[in-house]
């Protein structure tokens, strides 16, 4: 937790909650809005001039158990299951035990933030300490709202926005965009409205699925789908500002790096962190989705 550089006795409380699932929220308090960044020699921070604790205070808590620096006491509760209701009931209990302790922040103005996979974290926590604060359960927490940057809502909406969203961003190019507009029942300058779910289905880890194996059109938006993170993607172009000059890259974001064999280094490391990801960071990933019914 950071407290407000403000007026840390009277300003609002944030939760932050970092996506994934499985990612931790430390990974947000020193690389987005935490008060220092670390520096290159890995000895040393630099200030934030953007931090939220300038009017907030902050506390990043970890997401599912077992992420971060979250413990799980395997003889206390040795349930070795992960799901969204699971990690829901998890951060209320958390909660709980923090108002009571911390007890200058009851009646304080409370928010519930987080971003990509807190899209589903944040709505569902929200909803939980709604029943709990109007049974009785959750007292003296002023819980004033939520907000979602970025967030996962729905698996197949998402990865259908993906195709337009990387022609305009220049991963796709017009021919292959006129080829993808052959797969669609409309007007090519309705294109990015094209409904390309119609052709495929998302599986519980995420990945796009031909609905029929033999056509053409499945195939390639699936793949399209599928490969949003290319080498040269990584390599060339920084995926939080894909609309800067890439011969003014200088930041050392993914693949805004100035050395091209260290540019190439992050992205295989990257690549191999997504591939892995869903193993390592929540050991039975494909519950984290079982609550989501898009394909039904």
């Amino acid at each position: 937790m950071v407290t407000s550089q403000t007026s840390p006795g009277s300003d609002p409380l944030f939760l932050w909650l970092t996506g994934g699932p499985g990612c931790s929220g430390l990974g947000a308090l020193l690389t987005e809005l935490g008060p220092f960044r670390p520096n290159p020699d890995n000895r040393t921070l630099s200030e934030n001039v953007f931090s939220w604790n300038k009017f907030a205070n902050i506390l990043f808590l970890e997401s599912p158990r077992g992420v971060g620096f979250s413990f799980q006491n395997m003889t206390e509760n040795n349930d070795t299951r992960w799901d969204d209701d699971r990690s829901a009931n998890d951060a209320y209990l958390a909660l709980k035990d923090f108002f009571s302790v911390y007890t200058e922040f009851q009646n304080r103005p409370f928010y519930i933030i987080g971003e990509s996979y807190g899209g589903v974290y944040v709505p569902m926590l929200t909803s939980l300490m709604v029943q709990k604060i109007q049974s009785g359960e959750m007292k003296n927490v002023n819980l004033v709202g939520m907000a979602v940057g970025n967030g996962e809502l729905n698996s197949i909406i998402g990865s259908n926005s993906l195709l337009s969203d990387m022609y305009y961003h220049g991963y796709i190019g017009t021919g292959e965009w006129a080829t993808l507009a052959q797969c669609c029942n409309t007007t090519y300058q309705m294109l990015p409205f094209c409904p390309f779910d119609a052709r495929y289905t998302v599986s519980p880890d995420g990945t796009a699925i031909p609905k029929d194996n033999t056509s053409a059109c499945d195939n390639l938006i699936a793949d399209k789908i599928n490969n949003v993170w290319t080498d040269d993607m990584l390599y060339y172009s920084d995926v939080y500002n894909q609309n800067q000059d890439c011969y003014q890259q200088t930041s050392y974001l993914l693949g805004s790096i100035r050395s091209a064999k260290t540019r190439q280094k992050v992205a295989e490391h990257t690549r191999k962190f997504i591939k892995a990801q869903k193993d390592a960071s929540v050991t039975n990933y494909v519950d984290a989705y079982r609550y989501n019914n898009d394909n039904i």
